[in-house]
């Protein structure tokens, strides 16, 4: 039973809930906002009329939000979401709804009077500050001139007097700037913020700009030349904050509705009771400022639909975040409105479709492996991938159903990772995996078919390319995360392998004491030859060699590259006090030596073969 919480002068809207979501009191203002005509539920979310509250709700119920403005009747009005706890355990919740134009007229009637004067009074004395000095100076050059004529006064009175006809023309472009508007036109604004940078390049000698652009190709629907000469505005005085250098910041994202631009510096900083002051007319910080670049930047932005708000720290720096409606083009996605909220109901409705019939789809593509593609059939089986998919469905139609309300790219990875690193190791073929990648989307874009043939959902050609971009980057993402996945396990392998290979290609044999050989059997490549220099060093350090016998009797062939890598282990080998005999050399690589002017000398002693060596040898220690 709902109960009505009624009050005298009742300007909000209070609905109390049960943690279930069920209605427990209400007062009047709340049923006329957001109930519907009574019926058998108490369940708020069968009870609420505004589609677009009661996604913003089931937000709020979530955890994602606690607060939201929307339109009712052409009025903005604030929602408050509050949980009460007791003892560490949800209790209750309640829903407050305030009109905003109520809650300012409210605050309005108590302080008007005093912002109007001290505003006016601002305003006043910006004025006269800026208009007084040119008038100061033609008076008294008038005076001069009662006294002896001097065209130089007559030259220096008019231009003080265009000075301050200035001054009053720049505020009228403000507070009049229907004299002399452009037409609006689309225009891409990450491509104006570069053309006026290009305008700074002799200040930014000493500046860092760091630039973010999330969509470079964004595009904004106003006036071109208003907008451009607020950026510019905006940019000069950053760069003039930091006068002893700094950081430049430019950031562009979007969401659903805007295109927003942070212009950041790292200067001065503004007062925090000087923050309410910047676009007004005449108020500057700066000592030879007059205040009126801000105030254009303000107007220009307000004028053209945007947003515009100051945050600032002293000692620390300024950010000016604007924000811009987006156009057509970048909103179809978001089409906003009843519009967007139909989309939205639509993309659950077809989430639950997906998922409900996972197992039905999953048979279907199954069945169509087996008919059209029955060697990934077989490969499925060898692999003990088909009795998964039966049991749990085909995994990209499975994550579709899941992100296609929201994007969630870490899960969507995970998954990839799972399947990329098991294909990799068990040796399924990249390619036939992209095939199975392919025929799942074939099946999925069925199964979307069928929801929108079967349910009375329709859409526009907007919402469907709106859709088909949503649907196709969640398997995209798959299928890119998967390849990166698959491929970088093999790479790790082949690298593992390689290293095996290379510990066993450099064979160090002690034959004595203080004595070894090192036989190099096989190609040698240029990666192999500095693997085995690299190795070698190691090992006669380790082992004190003082001898170290190089038999490359086994090596066919050995291009210049690895010739000079081999005597680069002789000369590294005589740092190490240990002497090298070079046997095995073939007459191909003494060419090869010849024509790289290679001398033999005392660092190294050549034997015509490994036997030659080792007796020489054995002779030389039984000598001893």
């Amino acid at each position: 039973m709902i109960t009505s919480a009624t009050s005298r002068h009742t300007t909000y809207g209070l609905i109390q809930l049960h943690p279930n979501g069920t209605i427990q009191k209400v007062n009047e203002e709340g049923k006329r906002l957001l109930l519907s005509q009574e019926n058998e539920t108490n369940y708020l979310f069968h009870r609420i009329k505004n589609k677009e509250i009661k996604t913003k709700l089931h937000e709020c119920f979530m955890g994602r939000s606690n607060e939201f403005i929307v339109n009712i009747d052409s009025q903005p009005y604030f929602f408050l979401f509050h949980r009460t706890f007791k003892e560490q355990r949800l209790k209750q919740i309640h829903i407050y709804m305030f009109n905003i134009h109520s809650l300012q007229s409210s605050y309005d009637q108590n302080n008007w009077n005093n912002h109007l004067l001290s505003s006016i009074g601002e305003m006043a004395a910006g004025i006269a500050h800026e208009v007084r000095n040119p008038l100061t100076s033609v008076k008294g050059f008038l005076q001069l001139m009662g006294q002896s004529y001097k065209e130089e006064y007559s030259q220096i009175a008019q231009s003080e007097l265009e000075r301050a006809i200035h001054i009053l023309n720049d505020l009228m472009s403000v507070t009049k700037p229907e004299f002399a508007q452009e037409q609006r036109t689309t225009f891409n604004l990450c491509f104006e913020i570069e053309s006026v940078l290009l305008l700074f390049q002799n200040q930014l000698y000493q500046i860092h700009v760091n630039k973010n652009f999330q969509n470079e190709s964004a595009l904004i629907v106003g006036r071109k030349d208003q907008i451009k000469k607020a950026l510019f505005n905006l940019i000069k005085n950053a760069i003039e904050a930091m006068t002893d250098g700094g950081t430049l910041i430019l950031e562009q994202f979007e969401d659903a509705r805007y295109i927003h631009l942070n212009i950041s510096d790292t200067g001065i900083g503004i007062p925090k009771n000087k923050l309410r002051l910047l676009g007004t007319p005449f108020f500057s910080l700066k000592e030879d400022g007059k205040g009126m670049g801000l105030a254009q930047v303000f107007n220009a932005i307000q004028t053209n639909h945007g947003k515009i708000r100051v945050t600032s720290e002293e000692g620390k720096g300024t950010t000016f975040l604007l924000s811009f409606s987006k156009t057509i083009k970048h909103s179809d996605s978001f089409l906003g409105g009843n519009g967007m909220i139909n989309t939205v109901d639509s993309k659950v409705e077809l989430s639950n479709f997906l998922s409900d019939n996972l197992d039905f789809y999953t048979k279907e593509w199954v069945q169509y492996l087996e008919k059209s593609k029955n060697y990934l059939v077989s490969l499925l089986r060898e692999n003990g991938d088909e009795d998964a998919f039966a049991e749990f469905g085909n995994p990209i139609m499975k994550l579709v159903a899941q992100n296609i309300i929201e994007l969630k790219m870490e899960d969507i990875m995970d998954v990839a990772r799972e399947r990329g690193v098991k294909s990799a190791k068990t040796e399924f073929p990249i390619h036939l995996a992209w095939e199975l990648f392919q025929s799942s989307r074939g099946i999925i874009w069925n199964a979307i078919r069928a929801f929108y043939n079967e349910s009375n959902n329709t859409l526009t050609t907007d919402e469907f390319f709106a859709l088909e971009r949503s649907v196709n980057d969640i398997i995209d993402l798959y299928i890119d995360s998967y390849t990166a996945y698959f491929v970088n396990y093999k790479e790790e392998l082949l690298k593992s392998h390689r290293e095996t290979v290379d510990e066993l290609s450099v064979p160090i044999i002690p034959l004595a004491d203080k004595i070894c050989i090192l036989p190099i059997v096989g190609n040698v490549d240029t990666f192999r030859a500095r693997k085995i220099r690299e190795k070698t060093l190691i090992r006669v350090k380790e082992i004190k060699a003082q001898q170290l016998i190089i038999d490359i009797s086994g090596v066919p062939f050995v291009d210049t590259a690895v010739v000079n890598h081999l005597f680069k282990i002789v000369k590294g080998i005589k740092l190490l006090g240990c002497s090298t005999i070079l046997t095995g050399i073939s007459a191909e690589i003494a060419d090869t030596m010849i024509e790289l002017g290679i001398e033999i000398d005392n660092e190294l002693t050549t034997k015509s073969d490994l036997q030659q060596a080792l007796q020489e040898i054995q002779q030389f220690s039984n000598k001893k």
